[in-house]
């Protein structure tokens, strides 16, 4: 009988008192073994770390790490992946919850397909508010919970460049050998998702499973909601989303399809810097904007 894979649920922690202990339970509670969790606390300054300690002291297996100073989630996931043994991982914020079929279903996906080809698979997820009360579906879905926009079973690179919603990383897992091959995480960068799905695409195959895997919360701290607005953090994160846009120029500098991909997203950032009254944002908007026309008329 073959020997199922080991899949390592990494829990990242930044001040989550309230959510953390039912995430860990979340991922305790799979219907899939085997599974390793290790959790870690970014520099918490609440009692997210206590309530840990105290929870794990009945879960010896659970791995828990404290970092000494707050690094940020990619610099974070990264350390952490540095001490899992699963041949797939898991990045699970700890105030998300993976529903209980969640890592068979993964697993499942991930047999079906060459190992070697696929990077990612990812499903949909239910929007949970700070009680955990549904809100809706993250995907739209039908009667029958099924999605309604098809083409998320054909994300491929250009589709993912263009905009609009067709990633889901709570939902998802990752091929721990590409993890490593892509260097992981882009530590330059306040968040990891988005770039290291692109660079997932420009190599090997994203797959997506049409059910519920996951609860995602909605807060009104939540990474979503900070891009353009007025202040520090997301300051951090229109930078990253620049640098992100301008390494895939950089890489894709000769594909015209590619680079009218990235336009769109462009504009998009160009639209919303306007709107936001983001002035120095709007000005590196446009500087990419001009290098890839200047890209797109060399490449004719």
């Amino acid at each position: 009988m073959k020997t199922q894979p080991l899949v390592s649920i990494i829990c990242v922690a930044y001040n989550h008192q309230n959510y953390v202990i039912e995430t860990i339970k979340s991922a305790l509670n799979q219907t899939y073994s085997p599974i390793e969790i290790i959790i870690i606390d970014d520099k918490s300054s609440d009692d997210t770390a206590k309530i840990i300690k105290n929870f794990i002291k009945d879960y010896p297996t659970i791995k828990f790490i404290e970092n000494c100073e707050n690094l940020g989630n990619t610099k974070t996931f990264n350390k952490a992946v540095k001490y899992a043994h699963g041949e797939y991982l898991i990045d699970l914020a700890c105030d998300d919850i993976l529903l209980p079929n969640c890592v068979k279903y993964q697993i499942e996906a991930f047999s079906k397909y060459n190992n070697s080809e696929i990077g990612i698979v990812f499903g949909n997820s239910e929007l949970i508010n700070q009680d955990g009360d549904y809100i809706r579906d993250y995907f739209s879905t039908d009667e029958n919970r099924n999605i309604i926009d098809k083409s998320l079973f054909t994300i491929d690179l250009k589709y993912l460049l263009k905009g609009g919603l067709c990633m889901n990383s709570v939902s998802s897992m990752m091929h721990r050998g590409i993890f490593n091959d892509l260097n992981g995480y882009d530590e330059r960068l306040a968040f990891e998702d988005f770039d290291y799905w692109i660079r997932v695409l420009e190599n090997y195959n994203i797959v997506y499973i049409d059910k519920i895997l996951t609860q995602k919360r909605e807060l009104e701290k939540s990474m979503s909601k900070h891009f353009f607005k007025k202040n520090k953090f997301a300051n951090s994160l229109d930078k990253s989303m620049v640098l992100i846009i301008q390494e895939t120029i950089n890489r894709h500098k000769t594909e015209t399809n590619i680079l009218r991909a990235i336009l769109k997203r462009v504009h998009y950032g160009i639209s919303n810097s306007i709107k936001s009254n983001k002035f120095s944002l709007l000005k590196s908007y446009i500087s990419l904007k001009l290098r890839i026309h200047y890209f797109l008329i060399f490449s004719k």
